[in-house]
């Protein structure tokens, strides 16, 4: 048996138990938590002009991009070795790191534009970019999402908990465009984030197959 098979199969434990879901699913909770305060606070308060409000908005809203954007790299490449819930996938694996810099890309970009230069006039054509952006996105994860189900590393719920997560953001974006009763919305923008409580503790508890 070779040294990397054997540090493969020790990543494993007897039961299924392995470090990187742990790893991925608690950073995905964790972002899932600070976005729902960030979104309690962005709808419930004044963020634009309350500088106690703008400033735990701004450390919630990055934090949780941020642990967002950490999960995408034990989720697809495990503990480093290139194994993680894509299994060898190529493409699962460029899906996953290519969603997290769309993420990052989008979110930064939302900040920028709703909080930091509100006012300046729209450049011709921005639209329909970050349209583009976030469906992208959307679309990244989910081909990530298909992947990971498809792979079968994951056991259990946890298995489509990437790809559920993919579905209720195009159906997010959905209901923010076609809709303009803020409850709807609203409702909507915190049915996402649960989402991603769930999904994160799906896969912090996932037992996984070892790797052959």
């Amino acid at each position: 048996m070779t040294t990397s098979a054997t540090t493969m199969e020790s990543a494993v434990t007897a039961d299924g138990r392995a470090s990187w879901p742990r790893t991925a699913g608690t950073l995905i909770v964790t972002g899932g938590v600070l976005l729902t305060a960030a979104t309690a606070l962005e709808i419930g308060t004044d963020v634009a002009t309350s500088p106690v409000a703008a400033a735990a908005f701004w450390a919630l809203f990055l934090t949780s991009t941020l642990a967002h954007v950490a999960a995408m790299f034990p989720l697809a490449l495990g503990r480093g070795d290139g194994r993680g819930a894509v299994a060898s996938s190529t493409l699962g694996k460029v899906a996953l790191l290519g969603f997290g810099a769309f993420f990052l890309a989008n979110q930064s970009i939302y900040l920028i534009t709703a909080y930091l230069w509100p006012d300046v006039e729209p450049v011709a054509g921005l639209a329909p970019f970050l349209v583009a952006m976030s469906a992208v996105q959307g679309v990244l994860l989910l081909i990530g999402g298909i992947v990971i189900a498809r792979a079968g590393v994951l056991r259990g719920a946890a298995r489509g908990a990437i790809l559920a997560l993919a579905l209720v953001g195009f159906a997010l974006g959905v209901t923010v465009n076609a809709s303009s009763v803020e409850a709807v919305t609203d409702t909507m923008y915190f049915f996402s984030t649960g989402a991603q409580i769930v999904a994160g503790i799906l896969i912090a508890r996932a037992t996984v197959t070892a790797a052959e």
